[in-house]
């Protein structure tokens, strides 16, 4: 589980920068949000509230936790260029123009790292 200091702003993020969708909300007894589970493709993910106090959980953040999704069948420009709509810190760019692959690497509002390869598409 990620661990967000504020989880609606990492919601949010996490499906305009890298189309990451929802699939269940778990909420407390008052209905503030405490977990969210997420899918990308073939890729789940679940993002979680930070604790309020010192014995809740820690953001996941603090400790600059890094993750790499990769699917063949993903056009990477695209995602790429989605991310950077977002406002999406891109910290790496590659690509191998012979084998048409891609990947790049962008930060998330609390600095998590996510990496996320793919294939170029093709034209012509």
């Amino acid at each position: 589980m990620i661990i967000y200091r504020d989880i609606e702003t990492a919601r949010r993020f996490l499906a305009e920068a890298f189309d990451f969708r929802e699939t269940t909300v778990h909420t407390d007894t008052t209905g503030s949000v405490q977990r969210i589970d997420l899918t990308r493709g073939t890729n789940r993910i679940t993002i979680g509230q930070a604790g309020v106090d010192a014995d809740g959980p820690v953001p996941s953040g603090d400790a600059h936790l890094k993750f790499t999704i990769g699917n063949n069948h993903w056009e990477i420009g695209t995602l790429l260029e989605r991310a950077t709509a977002a406002g999406a810190r891109i910290l790496r760019v590659e690509d191998d123009d012979i084998f048409g692959d891609c990947m790049f690497t962008a930060e998330d509002p609390e600095g998590n790292r996510w990496t996320f390869t793919g294939i170029v598409a093709l034209t012509g």
